[in-house]
């Protein structure tokens, strides 16, 4: 039985940098931005492989069990022996498999900073779900995404919060479980499934509702940010370290004040959460001098100030997007045309309802 099987792109809200660490939270959303998996089981002893990005790739059964090699397939590798681990436990009843992943998480070929990496897992892994009828809860799909990513090195200090939009969709809170513990469970070699079934401390993922009459903008800088390698970049040191503490002091309470604001529908609670948390990053950025603000993302932001209207840096920075949000269609609009004007590109985004 062929099935197709979706997993949405993410931006934050607020909660960037901090989320990073273990229990803290953030607030990210889904974007209707996908990668599409097609999968079929077959009688054959190898998963064939198909991706608009990356051309064709035949695993043999074998290989699954192999130390990954690096090169740009290793994503989707070691998703797909994760998954064949999980389930079948042993080489001699694997089944045959037959994908096919699209993306539309690019523009003009380039990334456009919507966690197309964690898309790419989660689609994966839902369309194992269908093709083999696991039955497997949403937080089952993104502790699965969580460990092929904790396992991977470029990819384990990343928060899991573009998994766990990846998973569920709509507007989300997250908070970051303690990747500690769940790292020492698989250095022990402790099986995927019991991992999955242990509680992981600290973890929290709630839908968040967003207002009717609410409004996001989003202008790309077409300069596409490596996440990962801006994460990898800071290094630690004792100024660093306190650095980091009132990042996450000072990040709690507005995170809070932006769930109330949305619960309460509350515009004018919201764009103070936004703008205190851009001055918090900014502050902690120069601290661990990182890259966070360029050229073209001052510049969008300064657009959006001029206007009035509440705009952030999503992600790490460094490049990729801007965020505003907007409670009359009139504001957003003339916030486009203006970025456009600028080089700033809008893009045609909307948050991602999965309704599974």
């Amino acid at each position: 039985m062929l099935v197709t099987a979706q997993a949405p792109g993410k931006l934050f809200l607020i909660g960037e940098y901090a989320i990073t660490f273990p229990f803290q939270s953030a607030v990210a959303f889904a974007v209707d931005k996908y990668v599409t998996v097609t999968a079929e089981a077959n009688d054959t002893r190898v998963v064939d492989i198909t991706s608009d990005q990356l051309g064709n790739l035949k695993i043999p059964f074998e290989h699954l069990q192999k130390s990954l090699t690096m090169d740009n397939w290793q994503l989707v590798k070691r998703t797909i022996a994760v998954l064949y681990q999980y389930y079948f436990k042993n080489i001699a009843v694997y089944k045959g498999l037959k994908l096919n992943i699209t993306s539309d998480l690019t523009f003009q070929g380039k990334k456009l900073g919507l966690g197309s990496s964690a898309a790419v897992v989660i689609a994966l892994i839902k369309a194992f779900n269908k093709v083999f009828n696991l039955k497997l809860s949403k937080q089952e799909q993104f502790k699965l995404g969580a460990i092929v990513m904790l396992t991977l090195p470029q990819f384990s200090k990343g928060s899991m919060a573009d998994v766990a939009v990846a998973t569920y969709g709509d507007v989300l809170s997250y908070r970051k479980f303690d990747d500690a513990f769940v790292k020492q469970l698989l250095t022990n070699g402790t099986d995927y499934a019991t991992i999955m079934q242990r509680d992981w401390p600290g973890l929290d993922i709630k839908i968040l509702p967003w207002p009717d009459d609410w409004q996001i903008a989003i202008g790309w800088t077409k300069t596409p940010a490596d996440t990962q390698a801006i994460l990898n970049h800071v290094m630690s040191s004792e100024k660093i370290a306190t650095a980091k503490e009132e990042l996450v002091l000072t990040t709690k309470s507005l995170i809070d004040k932006f769930i109330s604001g949305l619960e309460n529908n509350d515009f004018e609670m919201v764009s103070q959460s936004i703008l205190l948390n851009a001055i918090n990053i900014t502050n902690y950025t120069n601290a661990v001098a990182i890259n966070y603000l360029t050229d073209s993302l001052t510049n969008a932001l300064n657009i959006a100030n001029a206007l009035h209207i509440p705009a952030k840096i999503s992600g790490a920075g460094g490049g990729d997007n801007v965020i505003a949000i907007t409670t009359h269609n009139e504001n957003k609009e003339k916030l486009q045309k203006a970025w456009q004007r600028s080089g700033i590109i809008p893009l045609p985004l909307h948050i991602a309802t999965l309704g599974e």
